[in-house]
């Protein structure tokens, strides 16, 4: 008997423990900075604001930086205020272009985890509490998870099939190739360690990001900064993939985008990056031009005309230039 007692004892002891832990996970979670940069496009932007309201914790702030000279934002971030009751929400100008504006949010929030998300993307229910759970390891320093977007038909567009996984080369999902190139996630339901965060849903530890920064010689479109920035990130931690976070991404940037001007920017940008962040190889080189010709087949695929004339404008201007200095003249 007295031994039964020791036991349930033992076990209550146990309980008790568990209970405190629990209540100091609780106190701990960290308080969120959700920064939207923008720039024209106030509708879009009025739905992103209404998602963040609904979802954001009450401690949370939202900062909007506009990079239109006409500050068209607003006059939106105004009405959502008036909307949104207590929540915090921040209006910021800046120069126009994605690193440029993220540098800005990230200077002036006051959370502990930084979340940057597209105006043209709607939250999906959970996406904060995921976040939040996924920090509460010390070794992770970013966190992204699912972008949903629209089809456009396109053949090769689905940035989530196996082939483009496979013209890759395989590997491991979620990483980057030797040359410089996403390693799709095709597994979208299972969490994973990754080296890369789309733009349209990432985050940081706020003090991780600010030694880390967006390249702001990344100018116009800035194509390829979500990846020249997670990448950078993942050196100094772990970035973990999260199914059950997961936004719409309208994606009107590429959409609206003239092909020409957008294929230009892949091959400028993405010849940048891969000199930056991945040397230059026998193998990345090999590999990279390879993408590239693949590149080239899906336009043609496509007949995608102007895009094939813009990858030849990109090959131009980057031949000869020197292995970590941008071509000039690279904003759209």
């Amino acid at each position: 008997m007295s031994r039964t007692l020791s036991s349930a004892g033992r076990m209550v002891d146990i309980l008790h423990r568990m209970d405190g832990a629990l209540s100091r996970l609780s106190f701990a979670r960290v308080r969120v900075s959700h920064v939207i940069a923008t720039r024209s496009r106030p509708e879009p932007l009025r739905e992103a604001l209404a998602s963040s309201i609904a979802e954001l914790p009450p401690d949370g702030e939202i900062i909007v930086v506009d990079g239109d000279p006409e500050r068209s934002a607003e006059a939106v971030v105004q009405a959502a205020r008036a909307a949104g009751g207590d929540r915090t929400i921040h209006y910021m100008e800046s120069p126009p272009g994605l690193p440029t504006q993220r540098n800005r949010g990230i200077d002036a929030a006051r959370g502990e985890l930084v979340v940057f998300t597209d105006d043209d993307c709607i939250l999906r229910p959970g996406l904060f509490a995921a976040l939040e759970k996924a920090f509460a390891d010390p070794t992770v320093v970013g966190a992204t998870g699912r972008v949903v977007e629209p089809s456009d038909g396109r053949i090769g567009s689905d940035g989530e099939s196996r082939l483009r996984w496979l013209v890759v080369g395989g590997g491991r999902q979620g990483t980057m190739t030797s040359f410089g190139f996403r390693r799709p996630i095709v597994d979208v339901q299972e969490a994973r360690d990754v080296q890369y965060m789309p733009g349209a849903l990432m985050s940081a530890r706020r003090e991780v990001a600010a030694d880390v920064r967006f390249d702001e010689r990344l100018s116009g479109y800035a194509l390829g900064e979500d990846d020249d920035f997670s990448y950078r990130l993942s050196r100094c931690g772990r970035i973990r993939y999260l199914p059950e976070a997961v936004v719409d991404h309208l994606a009107l940037g590429t959409r609206t985008m003239d092909r020409r001007v957008q294929d230009r920017l892949v091959v400028i940008n993405r010849t940048y990056l891969y000199r930056k962040n991945f040397g230059g190889t026998l193998r990345g080189r090999v590999g990279f031009m390879a993408l590239i010709g693949v590149i080239f087949a899906h336009r043609i695929l496509n007949r995608e005309w102007q895009g094939v004339r813009g990858l030849i404008d990109g090959l131009r201007e980057v031949r000869g230039s020197h292995p970590v200095d941008r071509p000039s003249g690279v904003s759209p």
